[in-house]
């Protein structure tokens, strides 16, 4: 008999454009964040109203995934694992990108969090024995470059939230610490997600891994006790609502989806797309200043962070891994 070879193309295609939905939707999350920080609200408080509005969406995804027998059975290994990410991404990154937030612009914050892919590669080179080109060196070191001179523009930028006495830096070198922070955060998430992933599924998962972080939230504002800071004026809920759905519960689902089905480098390196969007938003919305420098600075962030997708391809000598030395000659 003969068997006709598989296609993989349609479900490559459906990845790429998983990644860049999900990319966008993550994008134009800063912007509303910032409009609802505008209302007054705490990042504690948001971060919690977000998660219980996006947690009745993913309890309806594991009780569907019961309901039709597709539920995977969840050994204390793969279970520990789950949630350890969870924390990493939607509890520790949301945490730590927030209140970075409140101190920088929403496109340098998303430059920030868009060097993740940079991290990635590092985090596989050293843990999982990823090969590691040299020339992604220098796509790496191109990136940094790009954020310095952001960094350097926005140097005077500010958002008017002063700096904790106990802080001895400027609010825009602090702000950009706790969203580097973050990134590095939800690099662990994206470099140690992609093998339980293919195991679980996307949507088990995400699921599993919304829950962990809700609970981590729910304690964490728990533990503050400052219940009354839930009564928020109208705008906060619309805000966080719209945050909770369309910049979570859909793009989370989706980025899953596209770590699965095209890994997790080609995702990070199909998310470049999206500060674009973030650039355009916070000028149009939120009246952030925009110039050349950004452009310039954002080209080059982006030119390096696709050139590390293509190096791999490049057939550059002498790739590095984990289990040889790093002196090794080409």
């Amino acid at each position: 008999m003969e068997h006709t070879a598989p296609q993989p193309g349609s479900a490559w295609q459906n990845g790429y454009l998983l990644a860049f939905v999900a990319a966008a939707l993550f994008s134009i999350k800063a912007i509303f964040i910032k409009l609802a920080y505008r209302h007054g609200v705490d990042v504690e408080t948001f971060i919690l109203l977000r998660m219980m509005l996006a947690l009745p969406f993913y309890l309806a995804i594991i009780f569907s995934l019961q309901q039709r027998s597709q539920w995977q059975p969840l050994d204390k290994r793969t279970l520990l694992l789950v949630i350890v990410l969870g924390l990493c991404s939607y509890y520790l990154a949301s945490y730590l990108d927030l209140h970075g937030l409140r101190y920088i612009s929403a496109n340098f914050e998303r430059m920030i969090l868009y060097l993740y892919p940079t991290l990635v590669l590092v985090m596989g080179w050293a843990f999982l024995r990823r090969p590691f080109y040299p020339r992604q060196l220098l796509c790496i070191l191109g990136a940094y470059c790009g954020i310095l001179l952001i960094f350097w523009q926005d140097r005077n930028f500010s958002t008017g939230v002063p700096v904790p006495d106990t802080i001895p830096l400027d609010a825009t070198s602090w702000g950009a610490l706790l969203t580097f922070a973050g990134a590095i955060s939800f690099a662990v998430y994206v470099t140690f997600s992609e093998g339980v992933i293919k195991k679980l599924g996307s949507r088990q998962f995400t699921a599993v891994s919304m829950l962990a972080a809700s609970a981590a939230i729910a304690i964490h504002f728990l533990l503050q006790g400052h219940w009354a800071r839930l009564l928020q004026p109208w705008p906060v809920y619309g805000y966080a609502l719209t945050v909770a759905f369309l910049c979570t519960v859909l793009p989370s689902l989706m980025m899953s989806a596209a770590i699965g089905k095209i890994g997790s480098a080609t995702t990070g390196a199909i998310g470049t797309s999206g500060p674009v969007i973030t650039l355009i938003s916070a000028a149009l919305v939120l009246g952030e200043p925009v110039n050349s420098m950004h452009l310039v600075g954002m080209a080059i962030i982006l030119g390096s962070l696709l050139l590390l997708k293509n190096t791999r391809a490049a057939r550059s000598p002498a790739p590095i891994t984990a289990a040889t030395p790093r002196t090794e000659k080409g």
